[in-house]
């Protein structure tokens, strides 16, 4: 059996929406619901659903990785997909994963349509051999082997999802891919990528946590974002720290060599990137 854990905190229009587009394609699927909302939910839901689901009711902000390990660890299915109640999904999304268990894969994948703040919508074509979506929803996976490497890192607020990913990337998983554009992620305002500090902390602690296994790549454009960031917090020391980091790594990358010579320039950093809180 799949198990769809969705988490959702204070957006009671956009689960009773998703609610009524899952009562057309689920069959014998399990919803578990992470409520972080002080005010449950669970009477609306249970008045809207027309599928087997659980929900747990917290009454507090515990953060997205609690909630959706609570929700694995609460589940009854052999495979675990997790989703935002943001995001949407084609009318083949869950029929195409249940298909895919046929064969008895560790870790199936489907391909996904971005759509930004404004509207505008791209197709992200992954190659089979990357496996570099990583975003909930475009994939589904064992619980046991999400169990067996720690489910999400509950101390990260950014890129959780990509962390999630280096620790499965050195196990030789059984894999299935799904060359369809199944499932459309939905740009929000409030997620973690918005709150720079929150972005900060958690790619400082995967730099650490990963630092014998993250490509060159990854570095110098963590050590980029961080400095990066640091310059709209007008922090020039540490972003001039970390531009010369990802300097180092990659000398021959004009763009960061640019944004270097701009945390130099205070009054010019200024100008190029205005203080910026959230």
């Amino acid at each position: 059996m799949i198990s769809i854990i969705i988490p959702t905190l204070n957006r009671p229009k956009k689960i009773i929406g998703l609610i009524e587009r899952l009562n057309l394609i689920i069959l014998n699927e399990e919803v578990v619901f992470v409520d972080d909302s002080f005010v449950s939910q669970e009477i609306e839901i249970k008045n809207k659903a027309k599928f087997n689901f659980s929900y747990i009711h917290r009454r507090k902000k515990l953060g997205v990785c609690s909630a959706r390990n609570r929700g694995a660890k609460d589940s009854k299915g052999e495979y675990l997909i997790f989703f935002d109640d943001d995001d949407d999904f084609t009318s083949d999304w869950l029929a195409d994963f249940r298909s895919a268990i046929i064969t008895y894969p560790d870790l199936i994948q489907c391909q996904m349509k971005f759509v930004s703040e404004e509207g505008v919508e791209e197709v992200i074509n992954n190659r089979k051999e990357d496996w570099k979506l990583v975003i909930p929803g475009c994939w589904m996976i064992k619980k046991s082997i999400f169990f067996e490497i720690g489910g999400f890192d509950t101390e990260l607020k950014f890129a959780e999802n990509t962390e999630l990913f280096f620790r499965l990337s050195p196990l030789n998983l059984k894999k299935k891919y799904i060359p369809k554009v199944n499932f459309i992620y939905n740009q929000s305002i409030d997620g973690g990528s918005q709150n720079l500090i929150n972005m900060n902390d958690s790619i400082k602690l995967i730099l650490e946590k990963h630092k014998g296994y993250l490509s060159i790549g990854d570095k110098r454009n963590y050590h980029q974002i961080l400095g990066v960031n640091y310059l709209r917090f007008q922090n020039f020391a540490d972003a001039k720290r970390h531009l010369m980091v990802a300097f180092l790594i990659t000398p021959l990358n004009l763009k960061t060599f640019i944004r270097l010579l701009i945390s130099y320039v205070p009054p010019i950093a200024k100008i190029l990137y205005p203080f910026k809180f959230k």
